[in-house]
């Protein structure tokens, strides 16, 4: 981190997305670049379906609130669209959203999609990701989220270096071949914002 400031990241999604496991890697990078970390447990279902948010703060000072008040977020990864767009009320105006643009359609009244992303593009600071064909793609269910993760690091405040520790830490008792899979969406979608 370049100064003092408090940086706050929110994670929204519903259940079975991956939200705790993005906001455990997030910890796992603060801590590992020596940042004071604090998140806010997660509301929601854990059942599938049912909304899941993280909220995270992150300072080179100790952090005494894990909660982002409104309008004072720097960052959101939304891993679903409508859950974007319902928790941009924490972030302030020039913080970046970096979206999934593939809907979980989980209740009779999801809004259309069409709109939901029409609304979502004319925001400045999205960018929105199809998870669901990145993750078709390279054959790798989770693909999407972690490539959101990928591009969300663009503005995190912590080190390229760390991210590849933080991975392969997360992901070891499975396999090499799942931290590289895991690694290759990571960069995928670092790749597409950097672009």
């Amino acid at each position: 981190m370049q100064n003092d400031k408090t940086f706050g990241l929110v994670v929204a999604g519903v259940g079975g997305q991956g939200a705790i496991t993005i906001a455990q890697l997030v910890l796992g990078a603060a801590w590992m670049n020596g940042l004071h970390v604090l998140q806010s447990e997660v509301h929601g279902m854990s059942q599938r379906g049912g909304e899941v948010s993280a909220h995270i703060l992150i300072s080179k000072n100790k952090v005494t609130s894990p909660t982002i008040e409104k309008g004072t977020g720097d960052l959101l990864i939304g891993l679903e669209p409508l859950e974007a767009l319902r928790h941009m009320v924490y972030l302030k105006k020039e913080a970046h959203i970096i979206t999934s643009s593939s809907p979980i359609i989980n209740m009779d009244s999801y809004p259309e999609i069409d709109k939901v992303k029409r609304l979502l593009s004319t925001i400045n600071g999205v960018e929105m990701i199809n998870t669901d064909a990145l993750s078709k793609e390279m054959r790798f269910p989770q693909g999407g989220t972690i490539a959101l993760l990928g591009a969300a690091s663009v503005f995190l405040p912590m080190g390229d270096d760390i991210w590849e520790k933080v991975l392969s830490e997360r992901f070891k008792n499975k396999g090499e071949k799942v931290i590289e899979k895991n690694l290759r969406a990571f960069m995928t979608g670092k790749e597409l914002v950097k672009q």
